[in-house]
């Protein structure tokens, strides 16, 4: 018995060591990357390009000490979530192989055109924390340390706000020349690659959460996503619009709201929810710099022009909407109040509705119906 548990853990070394290597040579690529970008060092470049190939070998090989894994020892338990999971790893970090050689192909494509010292700075930033997870990301599967799989995917958001403000500097710098447009879609192009290094990094370490604890984590739940509603001022659209999201979609959301600048509640939208069945609080809602980071949301529904102009920034992955609802606190000209709300209401009910069904794709009709 002892000589098998030997053996056991002999084989889970040696598939551990494979994908070490394959790390390893997945952020080698990745560093003659930044080198050939902000270098425009070409052999680098062509180097990194050909030692691809020994990824995809390496990919291969360790499907096939998988495969001998589960015929000689026919694991259970942790042992079966390790192989399954080894393999779907080096999928991820095939595909970083990939993104390494693609951004060197982009890099030696950029050939001997200006490189902004700003922007350079900026992608150095980004590849960084992109390798960065990838090391710790590794680091945690081959330790099994789940506390370091679920840091490093915090630093997910630092990558989606690095990447946001790539878009928004190559976005300032459109030309009219379309030989220094095609330059900018290239280096948008490497920022989308090494945004992509860092999901990759996650979904690692959703698959080191997998083997240590049996929890599936890459397909979250319905009960986490979260929609945050902002409004810029009255606290009238945001409060309707979480009440009727939380009245519409029950617990498979979470709905929030905020305002731009601190408001009271208004007596009138309470009121007029209240005669809908729906209870709203009275309390002052939360300010948007109050909740502070935004990329925690699935979307953001900013209501109104100026509340969508007032928004600080926000990570890639999160939705931004642009609702333009009546105000019910300014009637038009002949509407009463209560006409004015029932339109509101009404706007509000139609656009959650929607967006309930693009992000489950169930709705409920009304308010306390079923979902179909």
């Amino acid at each position: 018995m002892a000589h098998l548990e030997e053996k056991l853990q002999q084989d889970i070394d040696r598939i551990r060591d494979k994908v070490r290597e394959m790390a390893d040579l997945a952020l080698w690529g990745l560093e003659d990357s930044v080198k050939t970008l902000t270098t425009g060092d070409t052999k680098l470049g062509y180097a990194a390009i050909l030692r691809d190939s020994r990824i995809d070998d390496l990919e291969s090989l360790i499907d096939g000490l998988c495969m001998e894994f589960i015929v000689r020892h026919i694991p259970v338990a942790a042992h079966l979530r390790f192989v399954h999971s080894v393999g779907k790893i080096c999928s991820e970090l095939e595909r970083v192989g990939d993104y390494a050689e693609s951004i060197n192909r982009l890099s030696i494509l950029l050939g001997g055109s200006s490189r902004p010292p700003l922007l350079l700075s900026m992608f150095e930033r980004l590849a960084g924390v992109a390798m960065e997870m990838i090391r710790q990301a590794v680091r945690s599967f081959l330790d099994e340390d789940l506390e370091l799989a679920v840091e490093t995917t915090k630093l997910d958001v630092r990558a989606d706000l690095l990447h946001y403000d790539i878009y928004r500097a190559l976005q300032a710098h459109i030309p009219a020349n379309s030989d220094d447009l095609e330059r900018l879609f290239t280096l948008l192009c490497i920022a989308n690659r090494y945004e992509r290094v860092a999901d990759q990094a996650c979904n690692i370490c959703d698959e080191v959460q997998y083997i240590v604890t049996g929890e599936v984590t890459k397909h979250r739940l319905l009960d986490d996503v979260q929609i945050l509603f902002v409004s810029s001022a009255n606290s009238c659209h945001s409060l309707m619009a979480e009440r009727i999201g939380r009245a519409v979609a029950g617990d498979h959301f979470h709905f929030c709201a905020a305002d731009i600048a601190p408001s009271p509640p208004d007596p009138r939208a309470v009121e007029f929810l209240a005669k809908k069945g729906i209870l709203a609080s009275a309390s002052v809602p939360k300010t948007v710099a109050e909740i502070g980071d935004l990329s925690q949301f699935k979307a953001v529904v900013a209501i109104g022009e100026e509340a969508f102009k007032a928004l600080p920034k926000v990570g890639f992955k999160t939705v931004v909407l642009e609702w333009h609802i009546a105000d019910p606190t300014h009637p038009a000209a002949g509407e009463t109040a209560e006409q004015a709300y029932t339109q509101a209401f009404d706007q509000l009910l139609e656009r959650i509705q929607w967006l309930i069904r693009s992000l489950h794709g169930t709705v409920v009709d009304q308010i306390g119906g079923e979902s179909k």
